[in-house]
């Protein structure tokens, strides 16, 4: 077998959160060798997402252990001088650095861009802040949320009676994605020329990027789509529809004149097509609220299964709508053999989501867990830099590093703990600003 695609790069990971731990999860999948960087002072947040206030709860969320697998974890406290002195000589073994960091954090500990070309010339720096490096908005923090909701994707989210709603899941992994392509165009052009570079990648605008249609519907029109359900702007009959059984659904989905036919002989009523309220799309976009009450009446007496099975068979598009526990026991995602059983040091064995393209020269899979915290401190300490076992018992004791979070409140009640938390997270964030 050929090696991975990425085997032999090397990637010094800061990032915290989802959005750049999606981007150096897809490259380690791919063969990087990424080291992720925290610190015992300041934990990865997404570890206390799920996580709870007990001697190990750290290790519990299930984000964390889904977007850093394949990753080795240390710690190092960049607060300090000699922890920043560890990381520069990190640097010069590595290809890449990522951060995700407000603009001024990596400027204030001296680890710019600028600063790291000058040990390393060929390094390739991703960063990656919610609204990038430059601009009046610089240094504003962000989250997922509210850098959903400036990319516009909200505004046609939801129900036309409703507000904007956001999905609270889109704008990191898109932001993932777009900073894993941006640095393998980067690797590229360092293949090509042996110059490293900087990458600037605002998260606002890696979600925006992908609200391209209604964007240049204004752009183009004027027109700012309406919110609309689940109902297509184009399309009709388009959406979700209930099925026997409780909480049960299925999506049906109608795009030409031939697949109008067919759903309307599936369903049994032929006769639908030569009504002239529903000859055509518009005509059926404007009679919408009919034509759900016909197709829903035929899917409640049926399980969603079924309404899958017949309608496919017409050349309909139509799905089941599957909860977690569904996805996970999928006949056909099993036989695809997408999900991988992961067996993780604290949390036990777990089925986990692979990676979603397969390679027939070099396959892709899960090599390693999610590190616990500082897992491979002494490891990647002894083969990256050299260290003996007396420099690193001495950087433990001075807590530079270390494997449990300093001032972990396990001893508390949950909402204290969470409370004493985000104190810890928000004086940490004071001393690196």
């Amino acid at each position: 077998m050929s090696s991975l695609p990425l085997h032999g790069v090397r990637i010094i990971d800061t990032c915290i959160y989802w959005a750049g731990p999606m981007a150096t999860m897809i490259l380690a999948d791919l063969g990087a060798e990424v080291v992720k960087i925290e610190s015992i002072q300041r934990l990865d947040y997404l570890r206390l997402l799920g996580g709870w206030p007990s001697p190990d709860g750290y290790e519990w969320s299930a984000v964390f252990n889904g977007a850093n697998r394949n990753k080795y974890g240390i710690t190092l406290n960049l607060n300090h001088p000699k922890g920043r002195d560890i990381f520069k000589s990190l640097v010069k073994t590595g290809d890449i650095v990522t951060e995700n960091f407000s603009p001024r954090v990596m400027e204030n500990w001296g680890l710019s861009y600028n600063d790291l070309i000058k040990i390393n010339p060929r390094i390739i720096m991703l960063s990656m802040p919610g609204f990038g490096t430059t601009g009046p908005w610089r240094n504003y923090v962000t989250f997922g949320p509210n850098v959903e909701m400036v990319s516009g994707m909200p505004i046609i989210s939801g129900y036309p009676d409703g507000g904007p709603v956001m999905t609270g899941y889109l704008a990191d992994p898109a932001a993932g994605l777009v900073g894993a392509a941006a640095v393998l165009v980067a690797l590229q052009h360092r293949q090509l020329t042996g110059q490293g570079q900087r990458i600037d990648l605002s998260q606002m605008e890696a979600i925006t990027s992908f609200m391209g249609e209604p964007i240049m519907d204004y752009a183009m029109n004027k027109r700012i789509r309406p919110r609309a359900g689940n109902r297509h702007p184009v399309h009709a009959p388009y959406g979700v529809y209930r099925c026997s059984g409780e909480d049960e659904w299925a999506t049906i989905s109608v795009t030409s004149e031939k697949e109008w036919q067919s759903l309307c002989d599936a369903l049994g009523k032929p006769g639908l097509t030569r009504e002239p309220k529903f000859s055509d799309a518009p005509g059926r976009r404007k009679n919408h609220d009919e034509l759900d009450t016909i197709i829903e009446a035929w899917t409640r007496q049926r399980d969603r299964f079924e309404v899958m099975r017949v309608l496919q068979e017409h050349g309909v598009a139509a799905g089941p709508v599957l909860n977690y526990s569904e996805v996970l026991s999928d006949p056909h995602i099993q036989d695809r053999g997408f999900f991988q059983v992961v067996t993780r040091p604290v949390t036990g064995t777990h089925p986990h989501p692979g990676f979603p393209a397969k390679f027939t020269e070099t396959p892709v899979s899960i090599r390693r867990p999610a590190p616990t915290l500082g897992q491979d401190n002494e490891e990647v300490l002894k083969r990256l830099l050299g260290m003996g076992d007396a420099e690193i018992a001495e950087l433990a004791r001075e807590e530079i590093i270390g494997t449990k979070p300093h001032g972990w409140p396990y001893s508390m009640d949950a909402e204290e703990a969470i409370s004493r938390l985000k104190a810890i997270h928000a004086e940490s964030e004071q001393e690196s600003k």
